[in-house]
């Protein structure tokens, strides 16, 4: 009998270990940033933002697809940047019903670090990855909390 339990309880330890792999994940503080520019802190306000996802202030989430590229150019210069492929295209209204682009479906976030202690994330539309901080629909400037 003693090992029939045991063998339950691997098994329920096992399955656990499995799913919460695939299970949502949990944020780090690194991960909780404070808008720093006025476009930010009218729109989305605080917001947490890693590989998977983007949520703001209000609670509302964008799941990235895939990350296409780890550089971006801003500026003219070649930087380290995250660009992100958004799973469900869309232009959530955020704060005061006001819209991440404005102009289209955000299919697109980039962040990157121009200045340190500080993030910019840029929100794109279009079918193709973005090439430079041009491109933007709009960018917010924020800080780590």
């Amino acid at each position: 009998m003693r090992t029939g339990k045991m063998k339950l309880i691997a098994a329920a330890v096992t399955m656990i270990a499995l799913f919460s792999g695939s299970a949502a994940h949990a944020f780090t503080a690194g991960d909780y940033y404070l808008p720093i520019s006025a476009e930010a802190k009218a729109i989305t306000g605080d917001i947490q933002i890693d590989d998977f996802s983007i949520r703001f202030e209000i609670g509302a989430t964008m799941k990235f697809a895939e990350l296409v590229a780890e550089t971006f150019e801003v500026d003219g210069k070649e930087l380290p940047a995250s660009v992100y492929r958004v799973a469900q295209p869309a232009d959530p209204a955020l704060k005061d019903g006001k819209h991440l682009c404005g102009k289209g479906d955000v299919s697109y976030i980039v962040y990157w670090m121009a200045v340190p202690e500080q993030i910019t994330i840029g929100v794109f539309t279009g079918d193709k990855p973005p090439r430079n901080d041009t491109q933007r629909c709009k960018a917010y400037i924020y800080k780590n909390r």
